[in-house]
């Protein structure tokens, strides 16, 4: 049948068509496990990422507290192989002189920065163990990285959205661990690329009720946040992996803020090496 072009109720049926068709591409969903899909192929084929039975990560990293620009620089290492992880860091500070948080398979150990106390990071890890146990510490930096296989892991993941992160359109995906956490977990996931660009930790603890009206006013909830940014994607050994790293901890509380800033460059990656097993259990002290 042909319109007649000078009728205007073919120009409004016309555009309703049009309507109609870029809603129903806009009103489409991709459902999680479609996201988690296509964020494996944009780290590498299937079989360059069977190749690979561990990886290190090399670089350097700075340290900087943030609220009164104190800090330092340093070394960092991620190595990896299977659900194993190390993440090391060395710095020329003398309170400061190490981090260190291991997983051997079964459980995540995390060193002492100095003498007997841990890090404010050390002790975020330490006390959700979680972010190593289920691969997310790192993220596609460690071969155990929680999305490389969600059906092993049996963790609950769902779609939260769209958000802008570092001038990234990015899918929202709420990761739940099949044994539960006190973290709120959400990884962002490019929407063009499908790289991994962010991976953050909540956790709110509620204000402790006083002996009195006035000293319950006086209390204040506490915020916990570590949010790990990933970017800077380049090719090794036939995998796309982040040259560019930064972790920050905010730690909120009636002590007032506490910010925590560690900016790491990876120069050098290596691929399937003969690792010692003893690299991701903690020497004894």
């Amino acid at each position: 049948m042909k319109l007649n072009s000078h009728n205007p109720r073919n120009y409004l049926y016309v555009f309703g068509v049009m309507v109609l068709a870029i809603g129903s591409v806009f009103g489409q969903k991709m459902a999680p496990d479609e996201i988690v899909a296509k964020h494996r192929e944009s780290v590498g084929s299937i079989e360059s990422r069977r190749n690979v039975k561990n990886q290190v990560a090399s670089g350097v990293v700075q340290y900087t507290v943030l609220r009164n620009k104190t800090g330092g620089s340093g070394k960092i290492v991620i190595a990896s192989e299977g659900n194993k992880t190390l993440m090391g860091m060395s710095f020329t500070i003398p309170s400061y002189p190490a981090e260190t948080i291991l997983f051997d398979g079964s459980d995540a150990r995390v060193g002492f920065a100095i003498s007997n106390a841990r890090s404010e990071f050390g002790d975020f890890v330490y006390r959700y163990k979680d972010v190593v146990e289920e691969g997310l510490l790192g993220g596609v930096l460690t071969q155990g990285w929680a999305l490389n296989d969600l059906s092993k892991r049996k963790a609950r993941v769902s779609l939260d959205g769209l958000k802008e992160i570092n001038g990234r359109r990015a899918y929202v995906l709420s990761y739940q661990p099949k044994s539960g956490s006190d973290l709120t977990i959400r990884i962002y996931i490019d929407q063009q690329t499908y790289e991994h660009v962010r991976t953050e930790y909540k956790r709110i603890i509620s204000s402790i009720i006083g002996p009195n009206p006035d000293a319950s006013a006086s209390q204040r909830e506490q915020r916990q946040t570590l949010v790990e940014d990933f970017s800077e994607y380049k090719r090794e050994d036939g995998l796309n992996l982040p040259h560019a790293y930064r972790a920050y901890l905010n730690m909120e509380g009636a002590g007032g803020t506490r910010e925590y800033e560690y900016k790491a460059t990876f120069t050098d990656f290596y691929f399937n090496q003969t690792l010692d097993p003893a690299s991701f259990t903690l020497a004894p002290r």
